[in-house]
């Protein structure tokens, strides 16, 4: 059970395990590493190894602390979870909360999630505590980019730096938990940057398959020339901000995948591996400039998406710039 089904933080839990075994565990811990890459497991797992009561192997995930931990009832593990901002109400009721003795077991624990929504009054209030912690008792801060948060609360805390996994790593965790077929992992896992949470997205998102879809079928009419119809598509992908980074990626990863392809005529680099045939008929008609030209395109409009610009015509600028290039 310990550490279960953490991607590709082995350096991570090797230092956690052997925090544990010996029984160091730092006051305060902070995890940075981006959305979806595994901080609130790996952090629950943290959790349940210092209040764990077995012997060796913490966490067990089978003593009485762990089962509570895992339904989420134990009296002895808090999390805080504001999404928008933390204020210092907040950072006050776990002052207080802190100061009482644990109930269950000799440990406790609190988790902070999105640890950079705290104000700065609820920084400065968090650190008294930090500075003098009762020594029963453990604070996991949770960010995506510790240099929001003030240097005197890094300084007194253990960072834990979590890193993007390795596409096989991915891949395995998708056959062996997920049970995907190595085809089906290695598309999913290519998409993922290396973020599990992200691959499981992917995974369970019938409108990611469907975008990637009609984008591929985009590539085919660019070929073409039929930019009409490509017009009337961009509705199809003119989505919210947030997921517009998607339909760019796609974008990006069919062209790398045409340049690899003409470049290397292997494909064994290939994210698309599924479309290998459609890629490789690209391949023998756009060149390796054109190549570097459209992809130079999309990642300038994906880039554009950062700021106040009208979507859909960031995407139709997008293909009439393609279309152009492929026209040479």
């Amino acid at each position: 059970m310990a550490f279960e089904h953490i991607v590709g933080q082995g350096r991570t839990i090797a230092l956690l395990r052997h925090l544990l075994t010996t029984n160091r565990i730092p006051h305060a811990f902070l995890m940075e590493g981006q959305r979806g890459i595994g901080k609130g497991k790996l952090a629950l797992q943290l959790a349940m190894g210092i209040c764990c009561s077995a012997k060796e192997s913490r966490p067990c995930g089978s003593c009485p602390s762990c089962v509570k931990a895992v339904h989420g009832n134990h009296s002895e593990i808090k999390r805080i979870d504001e999404e928008s901002v933390i204020k210092i109400e907040t950072i006050r009721e776990l002052q207080k909360e802190i100061q009482l003795k644990p109930y269950e077991g000799t440990k406790k624990v609190f988790i902070i999630n999105n640890a950079e929504a705290m104000t700065i009054q609820a920084q400065n209030a968090l650190l008294k505590t930090l500075e003098e912690p009762p020594s029963y008792a453990t604070i996991i801060l949770l960010t995506n980019n510790a240099s929001s948060l003030l240097p005197t609360i890094i300084s007194r805390c253990q960072l834990l730096k979590l890193v993007p996994a390795k596409q096989e790593e991915v891949a395995e965790y998708l056959i062996s938990v997920e049970g995907l077929s190595l085809e089906e992992s290695k598309v999913v896992a290519s998409f993922s940057n290396g973020v599990i949470g992200r691959a499981l997205r992917i995974l369970k998102d019938e409108e990611f398959r469907k975008k990637r879809d009609i984008i591929i079928d985009i590539t085919k009419e660019l070929l073409g020339g039929k930019i009409i119809n490509l017009l009337e598509r961009v509705s199809l992908l003119n989505e919210e901000k947030a997921l517009l980074e998607d339909v760019f990626d796609i974008f990006l990863s069919w062209y790398r995948d045409i340049l690899i392809y003409r470049e290397t005529r292997q494909v064994d680099f290939i994210m698309n591996c599924d479309k290998i045939e459609e890629i490789k008929l690209q391949a023998n008609k756009i060149n390796s400039h054109k190549s570097k030209e459209i992809i130079l395109i999309i990642e300038k409009n994906k880039g554009n998406t950062r700021s106040n610009v009208n979507h859909q015509l960031n995407l139709e600028v997008m293909l009439l710039n393609i279309q152009e290039v492929l026209s040479w």
